[in-house]
């Protein structure tokens, strides 16, 4: 070969090498771990795959395949196999199961559910034998050791120490908390008895073993392992997918838990209409099991890239690889409105280093209030078939729209003792109307009796569309009419009419001079006629005789209506009895009240009391029927045959289900009944009288009465960059329709008020969402720009004062489809804290320990200024600060805290290093000894993250956490904010960030920030940017002494640590800080 040729040839081969060496220097060599979930087919559990692909842990690739239709070969291409539990059943599965067990002596890593106990050989599993469990009773399972069934969790290999960490932090307060006796029918299925297995989670079982049996199991087989779980987690019992339907095996036993559920919450007399617990239980889903499942299914991802990496990486829910917390708050309660509790709340909170998270209800009531009410349901239909609409926008915890007084609902005495709205009230509360000319000028007024004794008036004002601003008709009704303040019925002497307590009054011209008179009644069950006299007054009571002695009906109130019942053309007395039976005293006279001896004619069903009646013809065959209210706030219909016999018909129902989902048309208690033209259209509208929970008030009515005091709040968050989201109230059985007219309401209500509503969070007041469409609700509030909500009840689960979920983790929900196009991120609270007796400390420890999130609801009204209230507050405030503090938390807004979780649920991370590393790693592994070689670079990617998330899109972080590969050794990293724990490694990901082994580097760095930043270093002196107002916390270690410039904030230094904590309210702002000289 000639010179040149080999001068050629050796700069062809030094180009090539240059070239390979570019390669080998910046081509990347990502670290992956690919994991396959097999399904038999296209069915498979979604929340099972949707636990693997939308997983926190970093670094993995997910794919999903029918396992038939895979060779051996193709399998080899995964790291690990998850089986849907249908593959099991699969036609080919004696071949399939041979060629898993052949992926596992291949390297693989083979991760069971349960089912899949007795489809496997035993000695594949790692065990002796299999032990049926299906016939233990778990209803005595505890984390107590001092009980027989209890857990067992041996020490294990540090890669399966998540693994078995999530089952014991989740059993063990659970299981305080909680009771296996309300999963009736779950067992555990399959158990072992080791061989060459490891036990990673084991249960004492008495009558099967004297030992205790593994409920999860780890063996290696070959170069790899197949790991089986237990029954317990991953858990099938409820629903627990991302479309919140998913997920569930009713053969566990759900029925038998929505059975004991019934038996155990019968109805309320006197509360049908309001006990939710007497509601049957369908499939629902569990925000507890749901995240434990999620928590479950991400350390087994982790633990299979520790056994390949020999380490795990996790984006964390919260910014800069440190968990978020928040106080969520809502506002509600008219009193606290009126006493500036939000903002006395949110100055309380300053002095704790915290921030409140508002939402704002429509409309402001007063809590555990029952109050007298009178409300009107239009008449939609004709006087020959009424119909109406049921609830309305203003109806409140009512229906019907409120009739106006005074230019406000009117409302008369209060119940006096504090009753929730799923209550019974005990005693006859109730507003009983009537309607006259009173006062002579052609106008019906409409009278009221009350509990006080008194009845009063109120003069008929003709229409006036600016009361009704809050409460619009039915759609083409017009207005009804409106009234005057309550004044008090007079008798002839200029004094009110008092009688006893809970008077009754109907009006009727009974003694045939063409004046309105008045029948009335009380607590004493007497019956008295007091006539109409020359301008408005009335004549002093006279008892009613009938069959020649004084009318008494025993045991309360008897409620009056005069009516010609048998077509005679005499006045007849119909009377409700607080029994609940009816009685007809038939009359004699067609110009006097001169009455027979009466008999029962109709009674209530179901036990209810307090019987109402208003006669009126309901089916068109011109008799005269029955309308009769109740205790039980419904309106029951009797039917009168041609020989004066009566048929029950049901309740009066209207358009829209009620809160137990049927039609019937309820108020309130102690419903009374009244038919009159209110809005002049010529069709008759019932006008119901009782007694109405919460008399709410819409925060944008012009008669709000603290109006100066909530637009003083809303300047205040306005000040204060406090962001009011709003409080939704719907129940489970609102139509679509409803719920878009709330929601478009609650906005224009914000409107008026100058709330901005930007792409706003939400939680739902009484904690309801649509329970015949499960995500109606949440799709509704989606449409109007709500892209999270952080606090409900799921459709069809228990009904309960407060969410109580052990653990919960934030989603994205998906439609039926498994989709997410339209961002919804869900979330919920946790449970109540507890110290002392029945501690709840333990759930937000074990959060803590897995790095999770902690949104703490509650309300904060009623409680200022009374000292010893006000300290309940302080209680748990003072307790988050020392767990933030402690454990560096970031706490924020809940606003924050959605934005923090957007960007770890959409934000990827790569890791990779250059393949020149990756080798160079390997050769010196290969020729030194000490510890292994490691290098690795940890790259955000955001750009799938939503515009929503807007600067904390930047704040991404992870904990890197050592398998047993890196276990002993220190992982150093480049990254400007940081920090470690015992094995792990938390750090912010703003940039990418270079992770090698190494020596402890004393270097200043950020540990956290609740805010997105950006750091500048100019010489000697950083300059941190702060960029998000309201709360801002930083943390921050220096081994030199810094002079720090906090911008008004405080700064807060521990020798000990050389940690400093700075922390401000406001705007953003820029800290300058620099080494004392």
């Amino acid at each position: 070969m000639s010179k040149k040729r080999l001068l050629q040839l050796g700069g062809g081969i030094a180009v090539l090498s240059v070239l390979v060496i570019l390669l080998l220097l910046f081509l990347p060599k990502v670290e992956e771990t690919k994991l396959l979930y097999a399904t038999s087919g296209t069915n498979y559990d979604t929340a099972a795959y949707n636990n693997f692909h939308e997983t926190l842990q970093a670094g993995v690739e997910i794919e999903r395949s029918d396992a038939a239709s895979l060779s051996q070969r193709q399998l080899n291409r995964y790291d690990a196999l998850y089986l849907d539990p249908a593959v099991a059943q699969d036609a080919k599965w004696p071949e399939l199961a041979k060629q898993f067990e052949a992926f596992v002596k291949q390297g693989g890593h083979l991760l069971l559910d349960n089912s899949f106990a007795d489809k496997f050989p035993v000695d594949f599993l790692g065990a002796a034998s299999l032990v049926s469990l299906t016939d233990v009773t778990l209803s005595s399972l505890s984390a107590d050791p001092a009980n027989k069934q209890t857990l067992h969790f041996p020490q294990v290999p540090v890669n399966l120490q998540g693994i078995q960490q999530t089952f014991q932090l989740f059993t063990d307060s659970y299981l305080k908390h909680q009771s296996m006796a309300n999963m009736p029918g779950f067992q555990m299925g399959y158990g072992f008895v080791p061989s060459t297995g490891q036990t990673v989670v084991a249960m004492t079982v008495p009558i099967k073993s004297q030992q205790p049996i593994s409920l999860i199991l780890h063996n290696r087989v070959g170069k790899g392992a197949v790991l089986i779980s237990s029954n317990f987690l991953p858990n099938r019992y409820f629903a627990t997918g991302y479309d919140m339907m998913s997920g569930m095996d009713e053969k566990l036993g759900f029925t038998k838990w929505a059975q004991k559920y019934q038996q155990e919450n019968k109805p309320t007399p006197g509360a049908t209409y309001f006990n939710k617990r007497a509601m049957p239980l369908a499939p629902y889903f569990d925000f507890t099991f749901a995240a434990a499942n999620q928590q479950y299914r991400t350390e087994l991802l982790a633990y299979v890239a520790k056994e390949n990496l020999g380490f795990s990486v996790r984006k964390v829910l919260g910014p800069y690889g440190r968990p978020a917390m928040a106080f969520q708050n809502h506002f509600e309660a008219m009193p606290a409105i009126g006493q500036k509790d939000g903002i006395a709340w949110a100055e309380l909170l300053k002095t704790y280093n915290e921030i409140p998270s508002f939402t704002l209800v429509r409309n402001a009531f007063y809590w555990g209030e029952w109050r007298e009410s009178v409300t009107v349901q239009l008449n939609t239909g004709t006087n020959a078939q009424p119909s109406f609409a049921g609830e309305l926008p203003g109806s409140g915890y009512a229906s019907g729209m409120h009739v106006m007084a005074g230019g406000v609902p009117l409302r008369q005495a209060a119940f006096p003792e504090y009753r929730d709205l799923a209550s019974a009230i005990e005693k006859p509360y109730r507003a009983f109307p009537a309607a006259a000319d009173v006062n002579g000028d052609g106008k019906v007024d409409l009278l009221a009796g009350s509990s006080d004794g008194f009845v009063y008036v109120y003069t008929n004002l003709g229409g006036d569309a600016a009361a009704y601003v809050s409460e619009p008709p039915p759609p083409g009704l017009a207005l009804p009419d409106t009234f005057a303040a309550a004044a008090k019925v007079l008798l002839e002497d200029g004094t009110p009419l008092q009688l006893g307590p809970y008077t009754a009054v109907h009006a009727a011209d009974v003694n045939g001079d063409g004046r309105t008179d008045l029948v009335v009644s009380d607590e004493s069950g007497a019956v008295w006629t007091l006539p109409q006299l020359a301008g408005g007054r009335f004549a002093r009571p006279a008892a009613v005789r009938a069959g020649g002695t004084a009318l008494q009906l025993p045991g309360g109130p008897a409620a009056p209506y005069v009516a010609d019942m048998d077509g005679d053309g005499k006045l007849d007395l119909v009377l409700g009895g607080s029994d609940g039976r009816v009685w007809l005293y038939k009359g004699r006279s067609a110009a006097a009240l001169d009455l027979t001896a009466g008999s029962v004619i109709v009674t209530l069903p179901n036990q209810a009391t307090h019987a109402a009646p208003a006669a009126r013809d309901m089916n068109g065959d011109g008799r005269p029927d029955l309308v009769v209210g109740s205790n039980e706030g419904d309106l029951q219909v009797f039917l009168q045959d041609a020989r004066g016999g009566w048929k029950a018909q049901g309740p009066l129902t209207g358009a829209t289900l009620n809160q137990v989902g049927n039609h019937a048309l309820i108020a309130g208690h102690y419903s009374v009944p009244l038919w009159l033209d209110l809005n002049h259209d010529g069709r008759d509208d019932l006008i119901v009288g009782g007694i109405e929970f919460g008399s709410p008030v819409a925060i944008d009515n012009p008669k709000f009465p603290y109006q100066a005091e909530l637009k003083a709040f809303i300047d205040y968050a306005k000040e204060n960059h406090l962001q009011l989201n709003p409080h939704f109230f719907v129940h489970n059985f609102k139509s679509t329709e409803e719920e878009q007219t709330e929601f478009a309401l609650h906005k224009q209500a914000f409107d008026k008020l100058g709330i901005p509503w930007v792409h706003p969070g939400t939680n739902q007041h009484t904690w309801r969402l649509n329970n015949q469409d499960h995500d109606q609700t949440l799709r509704t509030e989606n449409e109007q720009d709500v892209w999270y909500n952080f606090g409900f009840l799921p459709p069809e689960s228990p009904v309960i004062s407060r969410p109580e979920n052990i653990w919960s983790l934030p989603f994205l929900l998906q439609d039926e489809q498994g989709r997410t196009d339209k961002t919804m991120l869900i979330h919920a609270p946790t449970p109540v804290l507890r110290q002392g007796d029945y501690a709840t400390t333990d759930v937000f420890e074990s959060m803590v320990k897995l790095d999770m999130p902690i949104d703490y609801f509650e309300h904060i009204e009623y409680h200022f200024p009374v000292p010893t209230k006000v300290a309940d507050l302080k209680v748990f405030a003072d307790y988050f600060d020392k767990l933030r503090t402690k454990h560096d938390y970031n706490f924020m807004t809940e606003t924050q805290m959605a934005m923090s979780f957007l960007t770890a649920l959409r934000g990827e991370v790569t890791i990779s290093q250059s393949w020149a590393s990756y080798l160079w790693d390997r050769l010196k592994d290969r020729l030194g000894g000490g510890s292994p070689h490691f290098h690795a670079t940890l790259t955000p990617k955001t750009t799938g993250v939503p515009a929503l998330a807007e600067g904390y899109a930047d704040a991404l972080g992870v904990v890197v956490e050592k398998g047993e590969r890196l276990a002993l050794y220190a992982i150093q990293n480049d990254a400007d904010i940081y920090t470690s724990s015992e094995n792990k490694l938390y750090v912010g990901l703003p940039k990418a960030t270079a992770l090698h082994i190494g020596p402890n580097e004393d270097r200043f760095h950020l540990v956290r920030s609740n805010v997105p930043y950006s750091l500048v270093k100019d010489g000697g002196v950083t300059r941190l940017a702060l960029q998000a107002a309201g709360l801002q916390q930083v943390k921050l270690y220096s081994p030199t002494e810094l002079k720090i410039d906090a911008s008004s904030g405080t700064v807060d230094y521990d020798a000990a640590t050389k940690t400093y904590t700075i922390t401000r309210y406001g705007d953003v702002t820029t800290i300058s800080f620099q080494p004392v000289n």
